[in-house]
């Protein structure tokens, strides 16, 4: 604990993400993961034979915030990974119970319509789907 200037013991705030560095065997690249479940994908991806290359939160997908202002943000995607069959996929890893948030769904409209203007497929993994690729 610290003290400040009012003499109030203040308390360093606890991350509820698992948070951290991973440099990958098959980019080379070292990348800031922001969950547990990122870093156990990212391994996954540089064991699996039939991804190329893979990239974290590199893509940038603009989205439509606000209807009635027209404000737009911008998105990033987890992951984009490239296979050996030249299949591009754009990969969100989410909890299963937030996939009903508003801003979940936006984000996924926006990024379903950038990968059918570009050949990729847009894919949200739970802990359901990460659970049968054997990631947890």
């Amino acid at each position: 604990m610290q003290e400040n200037a009012g003499n109030q013991k203040t308390r360093k705030k606890k991350s509820r993400y698992h948070r951290g560095e991973y440099l990958s065997t098959k980019t080379g690249k070292l990348c800031k993961y922001r969950s547990g479940w990122e870093h156990k994908f990212m391994m996954y991806l540089d064991a699996c034979e039939q991804v190329v290359s893979w990239n974290y939160e590199l893509l940038i997908i603009e989205y439509l915030s606000n209807k009635k202002t027209g404000k737009t943000k911008k998105y990033y995607p987890d992951f984009s990974v490239t296979y050996q069959d030249g299949t591009l996929k754009v990969i969100e890893i989410k909890q299963h119970r937030k996939l009903t948030q508003v801003t979940v769904i936006k984000k996924a409209v926006a990024a379903r319509e950038w990968c059918r203007n570009h050949g990729a497929i847009y894919e949200i993994l739970t802990e359901h789907e990460l659970k049968s690729l054997g990631v947890l």
